[in-house]
C-alpha cells in the first residue's frame, strides 16, 4: 500500500450532500460513506493502518460536540457506525439518554458504547 497524497480537505465528506463513496485497501472494504437529504452515514468497516498520538475517547466526544451542535441547526444527522453497527449519532436524530452525562449535550447519543471504545482504538 503506498501513500498519495491529495489536496482534498479533511473534511470534504461534510459537503456530499447526496450519493455515496466507498474506501478500499488492497480490493478490501475500509470505509463506506453515504448521503441523503439530512443523514450522513459513515461506517468504518477496517482501518488497515495505526495511528499514533490519538486523543482518548472522552477528549474525541467533547471536541465532536461542536460538530454535533452544528449539524442540529442544519437539520442534519451524522450516524457513525463500525461494521454496519451504528455506534453513535450526532446531530438532529441523536437521543442522548444517559450519553449527556459524558457529552453533556443533547445532540450526541451514543448507541453502543463497547463499539465506540473499539472504534477509538482503530481510529
Amino acid at each position: 500500500m503506498g501513500t498519495q497524497k491529495t489536496k482534498l480537505p479533511a473534511n470534504f465528506l461534510t459537503y456530499l450532500e447526496s450519493g455515496s463513496l466507498k474506501i478500499a485497501c488492497d480490493d478490501t472494504p475500509s470505509i463506506k460513506f453515504s448521503a441523503t437529504k439530512d443523514t450522513k452515514i459513515l461506517d468504518v468497516i477496517d482501518i488497515p493502518i495505526k495511528i499514533s498520538k490519538k486523543p482518548g475517547i472522552i477528549k474525541q466526544l467533547s471536541e465532536a460536540k461542536d460538530l454535533a451542535k452544528q449539524l442540529a441547526q442544519k437539520n442534519k444527522t451524522l450516524e457513525v457506525r463500525l461494521k454496519g453497527e451504528t455506534v453513535l449519532k450526532l446531530g438532529k436524530n441523536a437521543n442522548p439518554k444517559l450519553a449527556k452525562i459524558i457529552t453533556l449535550s443533547n445532540d450526541i447519543e451514543i448507541s453502543d458504547l463497547k463499539k465506540l471504545k473499539k472504534l477509538g482504538e482503530i481510529i
